[in-house]
């Protein structure tokens, strides 16, 4: 196997000791991406080096804390060696330098490198195997694309890294690493190269170790994708809606508001019809029917959510401002009325499939164009392993999602911009344009979902197991507005009374 002046660095075990001791503690913290700034690192150790060029590559670190979690991350890294690299780093990256290495030269992070993005994108294009279990494939979309060595690293604050080529691919580096198929990859990959669904980014192709084939082992590094030209967020979108709505003297919600509003819940329906369209060859993919088990088994999980949230509820009664003490109590009041509804689930008998999802679905998770949505995302709730993300599902819990994303976009209108609404209480108005708004999004859902398999027959039992995921969203809610952003509290606590 060959090897490169990067592989015979790791092989030096003084480099490895200050790395790993002294370099990646003060760095890791630091990095915008590094997703535990509040812990205590206790160590770090290399797992695993994959060589890209002769001088930079792609490391893979896992990270010890004091509670005694581990996280892995992925680092590519570079050696730059001419003066002209140094001073590029010093005068633009100086946060990505990890260090000087004596006799060898600077390392940081490669990725401000052009030719170090030009030789992934190449990787990807030529679908290469290459050293030490690293694996590329392009999709289908690449591949008619061309070569292309022109990349810009845009400034997005996430918790991975992005690089877009020639203004047309999207590529998705991904920091912090869990051993299993991303559903990001596995899903965009599945609808783009399989289905006739086209409101979500093209797959482009992927970076990984070891085989997709090999799901529960392989490790993705990157996605890329069809970067899809837009103009911000369904969320941008109605918060712009939501502030004419609320100009106009009259409260009349405009035309453009409901199509939207019913074009996204068509999208949505196509979107679960394509993820509900895999065949016995996608095991992984393919519906399933929802068994009495399963509903007994998310109907305890809202029931344990319920009694968990009410108490930290309880507990911070006192801490509230007075208006939200009322609603709070409110709610509380309710608790076991909520608790009678959701038991009630778990004796339905109802027929319904569990399929994949998208499973963290909200406004922020679609771009919106001129006429046009399209769904990004597809990760799942970043909380949960990659096997609980994988899980199959039903589609309505995604429904649930949105239709309380549409709650927080009509009182957020009212919160985001309080020098604008001083004086006037608008509260009853947001609260008829989420009821309107969001049955035409339903309505319209229902309508293009026709008698798919994966809903419920009936319409009872179709609300009945939405209402289900609405109040364990709104339940959520409620406790992290409670610990993180008091000060929008009354949105969930108001989205739980909308269910009594």
């Amino acid at each position: 196997m060959p090897t490169t002046p990067f592989l015979q660095l790791f092989d030096d075990n003084d480099f490895t000791e200050a790395l790993t001791e002294v370099l990646l503690p003060g760095y890791l913290p630091k990095q915008r991406w590094f997703t535990s700034k509040g812990k205590s690192i206790t160590s770090c150790h290399v797992d695993a080096v994959y060589p890209v060029q002769d001088d930079a590559g792609i490391v893979t670190v896992s990270v010890a804390f004091s509670d005694g979690s581990r996280e892995r991350y992925q680092m590519p890294l570079a050696i730059n060696s001419t003066p002209e690299r140094r001073t590029l780093y010093q005068e633009q990256y100086p946060k990505l330098i990890l260090g000087e290495i004596t006799g060898t030269g600077m390392l940081a992070d490669a990725v401000p490198r052009t030719d170090f993005r030009a030789r992934l994108y190449q990787m990807i294009f030529n679908n290469e195997d290459g050293d030490h279990g690293l694996n590329a494939e392009a999709g289908r979309a690449l591949r008619s694309a061309g070569a292309s060595q022109k990349s810009v690293v845009p400034a997005i604050d996430t918790s991975n890294t992005a690089i877009i080529y020639d203004d047309r691919f999207f590529f998705k580096l991904f920091r912090k690493l869990d051993v299993g198929l991303n559903p990001d990859l596995e899903l965009v990959r599945f609808l783009s190269e399989r289905t006739e669904f086209d409101n979500c980014p093209p797959y482009g192709g992927s970076l990984g170790v070891g085989s997709m084939e090999n799901d529960e082992e392989y490790l993705n590094l990157g996605l890329m994708t069809g970067k899809v030209d837009n103009r911000g967020d369904a969320w941008e979108l109605f918060q712009q809606l939501t502030q004419e709505y609320f100009a106009d003297d009259n409260r009349t919600i405009g035309s453009v508001t409901i199509e939207r509003a019913r074009l996204l819940g068509e999208r949505t329906a196509e979107m679960h019809r394509a993820l509900a369209s895999a065949g016995p060859d996608r095991p992984d993919l393919v519906a399933e029917a929802m068994t009495p088990a399963y509903r007994g088994e998310i109907t305890d999980a809202a029931l344990r959510l319920l009694e968990r949230q009410f108490a930290q509820l309880a507990e911070k009664m006192n801490q509230l401002p007075a208006s939200d003490q009322v609603l709070a109590r409110r709610v509380l009041g309710a608790h076991q009325q909520l608790n009678e509804r959701l038991s009630r689930l778990r004796d339905r008998d109802m027929q319904a499939q569990l399929t994949r999802i998208h499973g963290d679905y909200h406004l922020g998770q679609v771009l919106y164009t001129d006429t046009d949505f399209y769904i990004i995302d597809f990760e799942g709730e970043p909380l949960l392993s990659i096997p609980e993300r994988r899980r199959k599902r039903p589609p309505l819990k995604d429904v649930g999602g949105m239709v309380r994303s549409f709650h927080y976009a009509a009182q957020g209108q009212l919160l985001l911009n309080e020098d604008r609404y001083r004086g006037r209480d608008l509260r009853d108005q947001a609260e008829a344009w989420y009821r309107e708004v969001s049955e035409n999004y339903l309505d319209a859902y229902f309508q293009a979902s026709g008698d798919a398999p994966y809903l419920p027959a009936s319409e009872e039992d179709r609300m009945a197991l939405l209402n289900l995921f609405i109040l364990e969203k709104a339940v959520y809610e409620v406790a992290y507005e409670l610990n993180s952003r008091p000060a929008w509290l009354a949105i969930p606590l108001n989205g739980v009374l909308s269910l009594v």
